[in-house]
């Protein structure tokens, strides 16, 4: 297997080609389950031995071999299954090189998202350049599912990588600025676009929002290098600045550089001095934003499980891995630094005399695309802005299409609670007042809120003790369920 790394050459006409010589050959998400199983373009280094012994003698398995598995192929297969124009325009392209008698990958070309995305081959680890281009990575996916997908005039990805966030957004995108401080990243973008016969994607050398300064947009992502460390080793990782400064820096420039109604999404993270308050410094980097927020917690952990999951290539290796874990955690002991957090911070730019910030810990296991969820929290927001109790009790709150409602039974007990699934997005789960829960089964009739209240209290006879009770938990948890996008306001 070659780990040969070439340099990218961002040829449009020969990226097309390539695109249209993948599509002809059948080169997909699909194609790739149904030979090597339903994860089988996740595959990782150590997979690709069983996987080529997976595949059969076919044009597809040749594609595979040489895009997904990165392995090489004679000449002869490869223009059997991608044409003279194809294999041309892969060389053309600087993803592969001829050696003897067979055509050699120095990049990989992944189906994902229903977009090929090119990019460096398969890390290894320390012997990774500093500028090497990640694939699609769970952190990827992760900003893709919680970005809302409406139609947007102006958007920006911020530290494009492979360029997969611009990707996404040039489809319901009219253009899309792309930046990264690494050409050959901007390269691989350049080559995904064309492959993806998108033409709407303009890319721009630079740090963060340099590129872009005094500019505004209305959706803006970023998968920006924000590891906590004390290492400089490699550009899609390490921000190279101190503790979280780099996401701090995002998360001011994004609310800066949202127009109004404008949306951001971007991963990052955050330290604390003492675990109990995890989450004190968001509040000074979005306090005067201009924006809502809502952080979704991924991990957290201490500096030694930190520097653990960050170094993990090197365990193979215990004088290293050692080594390395001894620095990361003096680094957090030199900062004063007890906790770090990792997740997503998404803005909505709007303006209010005290814009909103909630914090809530998320499964990145259970993530599925949230965009309708976060449109339906940040509606929320926007509704419920100067809406006091009286005013929340002449709404009618209905709960959103995919919510299950369950009795679920408690083990050893004859009693039951109710509990609301929200079976898309966050896949939230809520656990309802057993009162309250009287007052959601009989919301859906159209009745507001204070009807629904009423009509509850009338069936059980509660006196007037009760029903201020019963009033104020309804209050405070249907607020809360229109801040999960669980209900919303119709």
């Amino acid at each position: 297997m070659s780990s040969e790394r070439s340099e990218p050459n961002p040829d449009r006409a020969a990226a097309q080609r390539l695109g249209v010589a993948l599509r002809r050959v059948g080169y997909d998400e699909d194609a790739v389950g149904d030979l090597l199983g339903d994860e089988g373009a996740s595959t990782d280094l150590a997979e690709v031995p069983v996987h080529e012994r997976r595949l059969p003698g076919s044009p597809l398995a040749t594609a595979i071999r040489l895009f997904l598995l990165q392995l090489p192929v004679t000449l002869g297969a490869a223009v059997d299954a991608l044409g003279q124009d194809g294999a041309d325009a892969l060389l053309a392209l600087g993803l592969a090189a001829v050696e003897g008698d067979e055509l050699v990958p120095h990049a990989r070309i992944v189906p994902a998202e229903e977009l090929y995305m090119a990019f460096d081959g398969f890390a290894r680890g320390a012997e990774d350049p500093v500028g090497y281009v990640a694939p699609y990575t769970p952190t990827a996916s992760w900003l893709a599912a919680l970005t809302p997908r409406r139609h947007f005039t102006r958007a920006l990805d911020v530290g494009t990588g492979n360029g997969v966030h611009a990707l996404l957004a040039a489809r319901h995108c009219d253009h899309v600025i792309a930046t990264d401080v690494n050409e050959r990243a901007l390269a691989f973008t350049e080559i995904n676009a064309a492959l993806n016969e998108l033409d709407n994607i303009e890319t721009r050398l630079g740090s963060l929002f340099e590129p872009v300064a005094g500019e505004t947009f209305d959706l803006i992502t970023c998968n920006a290098p924000y590891v906590v460390s004390p290492e400089s080793k490699w550009q899609y990782r390490d921000g190279g600045l101190p503790a979280d400064e780099i996401s701090e820096r995002v998360v001011r420039q994004a609310s800066a550089s949202l127009a109004d109604d404008g949306f951001a999404t971007l991963l990052v993270s955050w330290v604390a001095v003492d675990e109990e308050a995890p989450d004190d410094r968001l509040d000074d980097w979005l306090d005067g934003s201009g924006c809502d927020a809502w952080v979704l917690g991924m991990t957290g952990s201490d500096p030694l499980e930190h520097a653990a999951g960050w170094n993990e290539h090197l365990s193979d290796d215990p004088r290293a891995y050692g080594a390395a874990l001894d620095e990361w955690v003096g680094y957090f002991d030199s900062l004063g630094l007890a906790w770090v957090s990792e997740g997503a911070v998404v803005l909505h730019k709007r303006a209010a005399e005290q814009n909103v910030i909630r914090v809530d810990p998320v499964d990145a296991d259970e993530l599925e695309f949230a965009g309708e969820q976060i449109e339906r929290v940040f509606s929320s927001h926007a509704r419920l802005d100067g809406l006091d109790d009286e005013g929340l009790l002449g709404q009618t709150v209905v709960l959103a299409s995919d919510v299950r409602v369950e009795r679920v039974a408690d083990p050893g007990s004859r009693d039951s609670d109710t509990v609301l699934f929200l079976d898309e997005g966050t896949n939230v789960e809520y656990e309802l007042d057993p009162d309250v829960a009287e007052v959601i089964g009989v919301l859906d009739g159209g009745l507001t809120l204070g009807r629904a209240i009423d009509r509850v209290s009338r069936a059980f006879e509660l006196d007037r003790g009760e029903i201020a009770e019963l009033r104020r938990d309804s209050l405070d948890e249907v607020r809360d369920l229109l801040a999960l996008g669980i209900a919303e306001l119709r």
